[in-house]
């Protein structure tokens, strides 16, 4: 029957109709006429051609799991709003999919059931098979609660024809920060003599990963308190903000907000671009020159990337936990993940290293980059006001990039606020 719900506005409509009446009623079946557990897993908004790599997979586990009757709920529009609704009502899917930086609140709603007993117990995975940042990642006071589906961080893409051209060398594996801002140099142009540069060198990377890059922090390990006025973190920030106002080797916010760094990118005017790795479905299908991928810069401290990525997670409301977890240690195992190896670098150690996903066809031909990123990882910044945090930080940050203000002063003003915003709750690293 579910062949015939694939389209994305039928099945919201089926399934939605039939959690409207648990919704009134707070009950949902948690077994069919056969007496299998009911599985329902809600998976977020997605485009037409990446739902059909996903449609095989569910089959798969549908042939392979007669024993549990899986349901596929196709979440359009705000994800984490409605899947609230629908905790609120008591009739929360059993599985969810969600990004590192609202694993706290989800913890916090107390929505997530911890992983760690079901993993120790299941025999068929363990924590060696993933990838060590990745669980951490998605673990939050000491308690895991999702498995990871893939392991993506923040990676160079970067327009190899554009290098040639003006003979930049490639970035080499042991390249710093002084190495990425040289070649953004001789990158940014004014490619038509009008006077104003139109292609610029490079998209900078996260604040808070040059912050990493050089030794410093953005929380204390208390959570209780923002470290950005000390030494190290404002430094990195310096050498960040100049990138824009001072070097004026990024777009302007004018050229940014007008069509997005990553569009930039996709028409040859930036020549280097940091995002994490399933960017690249979309730039094989929107670039129309040779690009690849390389490792982050080093900074004064080392290289040190931002672990991204997405996991599955079980949740408290689920009327069949063991069912539920073994749909999602299936979907992050090899047998799950190996059809989506063409847009995802997986979180299984085994697939990740094997010529399944380091061969597949197309661009990047540097595969092993997302692979060798994982040993750089660092854990994303985990506080359950995440959001408010980086408003907070942001505003008077996008003001010193411009150069309308030092970044002192911007610390100034903000980190008393993410201090008021880090006394309202539990704290985060």
């Amino acid at each position: 029957m579910r062949r015939l719900l694939r389209s994305s506005w039928l099945i919201p409509a089926a399934v939605l109709g039939i959690l409207a009446v648990s919704f009134f009623t707070g009950r949902r079946r948690s077994s069919d006429s056969e007496g299998r557990p009911i599985v329902v897993y809600a998976h977020p908004p997605c485009p037409p051609e990446l739902m059909e790599l996903y449609y095989p997979i569910w089959d798969e586990f549908e042939r392979t799991h007669p024993e549990i009757n899986f349901q596929m709920l196709h979440i359009t529009g705000n994800y984490e709003d409605k899947i609230k609704v629908m905790f609120a009502g008591k009739v929360a899917p059993d599985v969810i999919f969600m990004y590192p930086t609202a694993l706290p609140a989800w913890v916090e709603l107390g929505a997530l059931e911890p992983l760690d007993g079901y993993l120790e117990r299941s025999g068929k995975v363990s924590r060696e098979d993933y990838f060590r940042v990745m669980l951490d990642t998605f673990s939050y006071g000491g308690r895991l609660y999702g498995l990871p589906k893939d392991a993506s961080a923040t990676i160079m893409e970067y327009n190899v024809d554009m290098f040639k051209r003006f003979g930049v060398d490639p970035p080499r594996p042991d390249w710093t920060w002084d190495d990425m801002l040289e070649a953004a140099r001789k990158l940014t142009k004014d490619t038509d003599g009008d006077g104003r540069v139109d292609q610029w060198g490079m998209n900078p990377f996260e604040w808070w990963t040059f912050v990493w890059q050089n030794g410093g922090r953005i929380l204390d390990e208390s959570g209780e308190r923002c470290t950005l006025l000390e030494p190290r973190s404002g430094e990195a920030l310096e050498y960040w903000a100049a990138l824009r106002w001072k070097h004026e080797v990024t777009p302007t916010p004018e050229a940014a907000a007008d069509l997005g760094n990553t569009r930039l990118f996709q028409l040859g005017r930036i020549g280097m671009h940091f995002e994490m790795y399933p960017v690249v479905s979309m730039l094989r299908k929107t670039c129309e020159f040779d690009w690849d991928i390389a490792h982050l810069p080093a900074g004064p401290a080392g290289r040190v990337t931002c672990a991204v990525g997405s996991a599955l997670a079980v949740t408290k409301q689920s009327r069949n936990k063991e069912a539920a977890f073994e749909f999602v240690r299936w979907m992050t195992s090899p047998k799950g993940m190996k059809f989506l190896v063409s847009v995802e670098s997986p979180s299984c150690v085994e697939l990740a290293r094997s010529p399944l996903f380091l061969q597949c066809p197309g661009l990047p031909r540097s595969k092993h980059v997302a692979v060798g990123a994982m040993e750089y990882a660092h854990v994303p910044i985990q506080h359950p006001r995440y959001a408010e945090i980086i408003d907070a930080l942001s505003q008077g940050l996008d003001k010193a990039s411009r150069g309308e203000i030092t970044v002192k002063e911007a610390l100034e003003e903000a980190v008393p606020q993410v201090d008021r915003i880090l006394r309202r709750g539990e704290g985060g690293k």
